[in-house]
């Protein structure tokens, strides 16, 4: 099928989408469909003044309530009784300023907010481009707040029309998300909408385009595809008034839309109603416009507050305005993920029908939540903002191994933990360091990490026990813990330190099963006083590594005490017994203070004099003992005064 097409002459104009940036916190706006918008927010970020400018017949083809004699036109909201009042300016091709102007509104119950309707009074049959921008004032002249400049378009206009259409209009138009597009909007005539014979169909389409297209000059050129497009989409609106269906208010041409088949625009009208997709497969969208409600009604004006940023967890507040010329507009709370958030998350608003309203999410990420206020008689407007959730750590509880716990070689030292995290949409990943070269890495299962580990041989180990979310938050816990093997063999010395530290040790487990050493340990510690001695009452474990590393523990009647020997090299450590079973931060005396308690990392110092013996063998029994150190535990102590162990002092165990 053949039809004869005009060229219409435009330049397609992509990425209009307008940026306000209002007076407040700083909240980013995007114009939406053809109109652009700005708000003014006061310091608390609640929306105190907006405005939005219609251009052409956009507001006509949408809520069909305002007359299509006022194109081109900004409907403002101003918040009543807060001492500001709304002053909108534009300028029009660059032509002098206009400007409107409202004294503060006062508020009824039903009604904090106030909405006027103002023309521009442009109804030229050419696009033109325009600025805006919207000021707070106070009574007295003085500017309180303002938006940025806006820049849009006024669309062309004509209400010139035949008999088969009344008015008509060109205006730029949010288009997918791709960008925008030239729209020809046309309110046709009771006779258009009737014609129920197809034999005519032809004749009325080329009659409305020649019309149209005369009296609405366009800048710029189109291709051919998109001008046979526009025509094909007119000849379906006035076609498809032959199924029955009406239709709506007004027809509108996108350029836009692809040129599909002639067979497809004639055989499928009442699948894809003339709103054909864009997609390479031809895809339908069928969304023919309904018809709008009473024409002196204004659509709600809304707001859906400011961005804001939150934790993943925990409650943000959106502060959203809703209002309406005939009271206060339903309104409903929606969310959408962004393409940063994981499957599985979910919000939730504490209020879902209320303006003000909490969100908190699950998991973190980009969510877009919309605002919908619905008056009952228009069609719903939504606002938009976004809403961006932060990542939280969680929280690692470790229950077990416990600081100094003491485990045998070759049995199991178990991990416990627990962890929380607010982001309830997490997943978790654990990793064990056990300090002898090994990890155990593995999921966390209902917010714990277990696992086990067996060490082969004796040490002071340090367990690092980590909890990850999916997101790369981390806590972590060090817990150390002494492993002891009674098959070691034995450690002893006697010297002094440069301190003026004396000692003497010797410690062995006497068999193969046994769980404590058997052996003693005197320090004679260096005070401001003189010389404090303590004598070990018992032997707590005893540690000796494979490259011959000792650490003893035990108690005295009053202290307890640690001792650290390697070749040529002692460390001893006391404290009271009241301060608890294992060293405290800040021991009573420590002959390398802030040292780590892990022998590997322990940094005994070298003697001053006197020797140490460690024996990583074993054998049973409690061997001879090389000289000088005397041949047996039972009388080590009196070996002391061959070594030149200084004894003066106060004695006191």
């Amino acid at each position: 099928m053949r039809r004869a097409l005009l060229r219409l002459g435009t330049v397609l104009a992509l990425g209009l989408g307008l940026l306000a940036v209002p007076f407040g916190p700083g909240v980013v706006e995007e114009a939406q469909a053809a109109t652009s918008n700005g708000k003014i927010y006061n310091k608390d970020g609640d929306v105190v003044m907006a405005a939005s400018f219609n251009s052409g017949l956009h507001y006509y083809h949408e809520h069909e309530n305002a007359s299509p004699d006022k194109p081109n036109f900004f409907q403002v909201m101003d918040k009543c009784d807060d001492g500001e009042s709304p002053v909108v300016t534009w300028t029009i091709e660059g032509r002098a300023v206009d400007g409107w102007s409202a004294d503060d509104c006062t508020s009824s119950s039903l009604l904090p907010f106030k909405l006027y309707a103002v023309e521009t009074g442009y109804e030229e049959p050419a696009m033109a481009s325009m600025q805006w921008h919207l000021a707070a004032k106070d009574a007295d002249g003085n500017q309180l707040g303002s938006t940025d400049v806006k820049h849009d378009w006024a669309g062309s206009y004509t209400d010139d029309g035949s008999d088969l259409y009344t008015h008509a209009s060109l205006y730029r138009d949010e288009y997918d998300t791709g960008g925008d597009t030239l729209v020809v909007t046309i309110l046709p005539t009771d006779k258009a909408k009737g014609l129920d014979v197809a034999a005519i169909v032809d004749a009325y389409t080329a009659q409305i385009w020649d019309h149209v297209t005369t009296r609405l000059p366009r800048p710029g050129s189109v291709t051919d595809d998109q001008a046979e497009s526009l025509y094909k989409q007119l000849w379906c609106h006035v076609r498809f008034n032959a199924y029955g269906i009406r239709g709506g208010h007004t027809w509108d041409l996108e350029a836009e839309r692809p040129n599909i088949d002639w067979e497809l625009v004639t055989e499928d009208i009442a699948i894809h109603g003339c709103n054909w997709g864009t997609t390479e497969d031809q895809g339908w969208f069928s969304r023919p416009p309904t018809d709008g409600g009473d024409p002196e009604n204004l659509a709600p004006m809304v707001d859906a507050g400011p961005d804001v940023s939150v934790d993943e967890g925990s409650a943000v507040t959106l502060k959203g305005t809703a209002a309406d010329d005939g009271g206060t507009p339903a309104t409903e709370w929606t969310y959408t993920r962004g393409d940063d958030v994981d499957e599985g998350a979910t919000c939730t608003f504490a209020e879902p029908t209320a303006p003000r309203t909490t969100l908190t999410c699950t998991d973190d990420g980009t969510y877009t939540v919309k605002l919908t206020a619905d008056d009952g008689v228009n069609q719903p407007v939504s606002d938009r903002a976004t809403v961006t959730v932060r990542n939280v750590a969680p929280t690692l509880d470790v229950t077990a191994p416990k600081e100094w716990d003491v485990h045998r070689v070759e049995t199991e030292v178990p991990v416990v933990a627990s962890f929380t995290d607010p982001g309830s949409n997490d997943t978790h990943t654990c990793k064990v360091t056990w300090d002898d070269g090994s990890t155990s890495d593995f999921p966390a299962k209902d917010g714990r990490c277990e696992t086990s580990h067996v060490y082969d041989h004796a040490g002071m180990d340090t367990v690092a026990v980590e909890v990850t979310d999916d997101d790369g938050g981390t806590d972590d816990a060090e817990r150390m813990v002494v492993v002891y093997d009674p098959r070691a063999g034995l450690a002893s010395g006697a010297g002094t330190l440069g301190d003026g530290l004396g000692f003497t040790a010797l410690a062995k487990y006497p068999t193969a099963g046994s769980t404590v050493p058997a052996g003693a340990v005197k320090l004679s510690v260096p005070t401001a006083t003189g010389r404090h001695t303590i004598v070990s009452t018992d032997l707590d474990w005893l540690v000796i590594t494979p490259d011959a590393k000792a650490a003893v523990k035990g108690r005295s009647a009053t202290h307890g005490f640690l001792g650290y020997l390697e070749s040529g090299r002692f460390r001893g450590v006391t404290w009271p017994l009241t301060q608890g079973n294992t060293p405290p931060a800040a021991p009573t005396y420590d002959s390398t203070p802030g040292a780590s308690w892990d022998l590997d990392e322990a940094q005994p110092k070298p003697l001053r004099t006197g020797l140490t013996v460690i024996d990583t063998g074993w054998l049973p029994g409690l061997p001879q003992l090389p000289a000088p150190l005397g041949d047996t535990v039972g009388n080590l102590l009196n070996t002391l005064p061959t070594l030149r162990l200084d004894l003066h002092g106060d004695t006191a165990a």
